[in-house]
Order: C-alpha cells, then structure tokens, then sequence
C-alpha cells in the first residue's frame, strides 16, 4: 500500500514536471517570437520611412532644379533625383522581402527570408560606403571646383557629406541589430523545434 502510494505520487510528480517543461517550452517559444516580431516591426517601418523621405526628397529636387538662380546646382540635382527614384524602388522592394515573413509559417522560410536580407543590407551597405559616397564626393567636388564655387559652398558640402557618412553608419548599426535579433531567435526555435 505504501509502496503504490509512492508510485502514485511519483507518477503524478512527473506529469506535473513535464507538463511544465512544455509549458515553459512554449512560453520561451512565445517569448522568441514576440521579440522577433518587434525586431521586424522595426524593420518594415525603417524601410517604409526610407520610402516617404524619398519620396518627398524628389518635390524638393525639382523645386530647386527649377528654380531661378540655383543653375549650378542643376546636375547635382538631376543625379540626386535619379537616385532617390531608384531608392523608392529598393526600399520598396525590400519591404516586400520583409512582408513574406510570417512567424506562423515554418522556421526554414523565415529564416530562408531573413538571411536574404541581411545579404541586401550587406550589398546596400558595400554599395553606400564603397561606391556611391566616394563617387557622389568626387563628382562633386570635379563640379564644384569647376564652377569655381565660395566657400561657403565647399563647407555646406563637407557638411553635409560627414553627417551623412555618420548617419548611415547608425543607420546599418540599427539594421543589423535587429537582423542578427531575428535570426539568433529564429536559430533558437530551431533549436528548440529539433529536441
């Protein structure tokens, strides 16, 4: 009698003990996924700003392309209105790359899609430090010192060129922190889903 008892209440004992280890199971599973949710939140609205600041960046150009007096700054003009045209189709693209995860889907495809990205941001990032910046300073500086500009000009212009090396060095330290958020937690569930 006592020994059934035991066994008893050794049985019920461990029931509880699984029912808890699944219980905190889907709770780190929640958890997870709650954080990756936010991680790409963050992502699809920094894109979607990208995509209004560009798009309101264009009015802006021609404004100023236009415009009486501003004659000198009508190539520099013409080239940022070219580049922020194919922006809006880039961001807007890789908005579309973001809307294809789904936390309800399998692991593979997010993680699929997620890897994906990061190798855009990679390649968009290479491009802005490598390419673009020091293309886009050179060209106007070959401009400028052609048109024999004051210096007024030449110090707005290196203004401007370091807040935005500084800018977008902050911008890819956001994007890759919440990247690398996304695929440690979808690398867990992985984990998690294998045991």
């Amino acid at each position: 009698m006592n020994l059934e008892n035991l066994k008893s209440e050794w049985s019920a004992m461990n029931d509880r003990m699984e029912r808890q280890e699944i219980f905190k199971e889907k709770f780190f599973c929640q958890m997870l996924n709650a954080k990756s949710d936010k991680s790409l939140s963050r992502l699809i609205k920094y894109e979607v700003i990208n995509v209004i600041a560009c798009l309101l960046l264009i009015p802006v150009c021609l404004y100023f392309m236009c415009k009486e007096g501003f004659e000198m700054t009508r190539p520099v003009m013409i080239g940022s209105i070219v580049f922020l045209g194919m922006c809006v189709f880039w961001y807007s693209f890789k908005v579309l790359v973001l809307s294809k995860i789904d936390f309800t889907k399998t692991l593979k495809d997010n993680l699929l899609v997620i890897n994906k990205y990061s190798i855009y941001i990679k390649y968009e990032k290479n491009f802005m430090y490598y390419i673009l910046m020091p293309v886009a300073f050179v060209v106007c500086t070959i401009y400028y010192s052609i048109l024999h500009t004051p210096l007024f000009v030449w110090l707005s212009l290196s203004c401007i060129g370091i807040s935005l090396t500084i800018f977008t060095y902050y911008v890819y330290r956001l994007y890759n922190k919440n990247v690398s958020t996304i695929q440690h937690n979808l690398e867990e569930l992985r984990d998690l889903e294998e045991k």
